[in-house]
Parts: C-alpha cells; structure tokens; sequence
C-alpha cells in the first residue's frame, strides 16, 4: 500500500508543477478549442443546431483564453 501512496504523491507533485507552467495552459487551452470546433462540425454534420452553438460558444471562449496566455 505505501507504493500507491508514494506514486500518488508524486503524480500529485507532477500535477502541481504542470499547472504552474504556461506551456501546459497554452496547451491544454489549445486542445480544448480544437476538440470543441470538431464537436461543432460533427453537430452540423447530424443537424443538432443547439448543440453546434453551445460547441461553438465553448471554442470561441477557449480560443480567447487560449490567445490571451499565450500573447498572441
């Protein structure tokens, strides 16, 4: 059991290193506004138009915040 716990906190430490890197946000923020603006397009492609919206509005946001840490 104590190695469970040792790993856990070193994915724990890991984790915490990650989130004080910008490279990460940058990232993680541009992973998110793609896999938003895909979800759009399949919501087109299957005619559900609320759901292409609120994607839409999602990978709008995410790409702000993603320009925005970036200093584009």
């Amino acid at each position: 059991m104590e190695v469970i716990y040792l790993l856990a906190a070193v994915a724990a430490l890991v984790l915490v290193w990650l989130m004080t890197r910008r490279w990460f946000w940058v990232l993680a923020l541009f992973l998110g506004a793609l896999a938003a603006f895909f979800a759009t397009l399949a919501s087109i492609v299957h005619f559900q138009i609320l759901g292409a919206l609120g994607f839409a509005v999602l990978a709008w946001v995410l790409a702000c915040c993603f320009s925005a840490v970036s200093g584009a």
